[in-house]
């Protein structure tokens, strides 16, 4: 059914943009970088949802979507006016998108409504909310709330009890992660419009961790931001790693680690060819090392080969997950927003 729904959405978004791309870009090049993020996006089976948040952006024009993870990196979405993320900017390549679904935070209360409107785009399946089994962990609840999923309607029929919830929308009855090879989900979550809120980059760090990190790095423009913002929220990555480094000043806010395209950007800048540079990034990112130590190995000597610092190499090592910068910049331009959206 999905591979169905996208090659319909992908014929739909090739005309879109091939209409839209004249009007904002000349560079031939950049509309074949499209192209190859519409065939990611297809290979994902993601394509069709894409097509959705663009229909329903452009009958709703007064409201913003500000998408977390990687699908930041993805220029197609800044050119058919999905996000307000422009990856040309920050330096953002489609290459490390590796998202699996989509989270998207929705203005002006305007999250059930989209919810709704997935849920009519096609007879074939049901939107439906996925109940789940409360964990201890206050993080893994966070994580797993607010997830829609699109099901087929022959399962729902066949093997799915759903009841109405509060909001008066179907949930699943059973935690849905027992259905996870069934369902494709989209994450969807509002936020709340303040006009009174003062506009400041300040108001970026909203957790405790954030500030205390804000405060020895003291960032002082909005690429400063979007480092102090992404490296906490990597493993290992700040603690127990850089944070010794930047206290013995052999490391500074400009040089360090805190995305996986400073990462790549590194790399690259340490001549590394490029396929092989977004090879290694992705392995670093994923925390793969202590799972394959040989390919670790292989990469260590690419690196060694190409001149990277011992201190660097030692930084990666140590790293078990990384933060992409797209979800930083969309954090920071959330809160610079003209209209002033309320984190």
């Amino acid at each position: 059914m999905y591979n169905e729904l996208n090659l319909e959405a992908k014929n739909y978004l090739l005309k879109e943009l091939n209409n839209i791309f004249p009007k904002k870009y000349t560079d031939e090049k950049l509309l074949e970088r499209c192209y190859k993020e519409l065939d990611l996006l297809y290979e994902k089976d993601l394509l069709f949802i894409i097509e959705y948040l663009y229909k329903f952006k452009k009958e709703h024009k007064d409201i913003k979507y500000y998408f977390r993870g990687m699908i930041n990196n993805l220029l197609i979405l800044y050119i058919l006016d999905i996000s307000v993320v422009n990856p040309l900017e920050y330096n953002l390549p489609y290459e490390l998108f590796t998202d699996k679904t989509i989270t998207v935070d929705v203005t002006n209360n305007s999250d059930l409504q989209l919810v709704s409107y997935l849920d009519k785009q096609n007879d074939k399946f049901k939107v439906v909310c996925g109940f789940f089994i409360k964990d201890e962990r206050e993080d893994i609840n966070y994580l797993l709330d607010k997830h829609y999923l699109l099901l087929p309607c022959g399962f729902i029929d066949e093997y799915m009890l759903l009841r109405f919830n509060d909001l008066n929308l179907l949930q699943t009855i059973n935690d849905y992660r027992e259905y996870k090879n069934t369902y494709m989900t989209i994450r969807i979550d509002n936020k709340s419009y303040n006009k009174n809120k003062k506009i400041s980059l300040d108001n970026i760090f909203y957790n405790q961790i954030e500030r205390e990190v804000s405060k020895i790095l003291k960032p002082k423009n909005i690429n400063d931001y979007i480092k102090t913002k992404s490296i906490v929220h990597g493993v290992d990555v700040w603690n127990n790693n850089q944070d010794i480094l930047f206290k013995n000043k052999k490391i500074n806010l400009n040089n360090l680690i805190a995305t996986r395209e400073d990462i790549l950007e590194y790399l690259l800048n340490h001549q590394i060819e490029r396929s092989t540079a977004l090879e290694i990034t992705i392995f670093i990112s994923l925390g793969k090392r202590k799972k394959n130590p040989d390919k670790w190995a292989e990469y260590v000597k690419v690196m060694k080969k190409y001149k990277c610092e011992k201190t660097y190499i030692d930084i990666f090592s140590k790293i078990l997950f990384i933060f992409g910068r797209g979800q930083a910049v969309s954090e920071c331009l959330y809160v610079l927003d003209k209209d002033n959206y309320d984190i």
